[in-house]
């Protein structure tokens, strides 16, 4: 259970990190994105760039994946120190 509670926490951190950094870059966030495609619909898709779907669906995943998998060597970590 502490494992699944660390690596959640990590995920958590990253996610919030990730998201003010590509807030200060102008790219768009999946907030930002359900958020216009609930207002405007379709047309949401038009209004984006490359780089937003370059994050939104490559980038953001494979962060978080990656934060998933720090999570987890970092558990092992401290359970190797014990």
């Amino acid at each position: 259970m502490l494992r699944i509670y660390l690596i959640g926490w990590v995920i958590l951190f990253s996610a919030i990190i990730l998201n003010v950094v590509i807030q200060r870059f102008g790219i768009m966030g999946w907030y930002e994105f359900l958020n216009k495609l609930q207002a405007i619909g379709k047309i949401t898709f038009t209004t984006m760039f490359l780089v937003d779907y370059l994050w939104l669906f490559v980038g953001y995943p494979l962060c978080l994946g990656f934060s998933y998998y720090l999570g987890e060597k970092l558990y092992e970590l401290l359970i190797s120190v014990k």
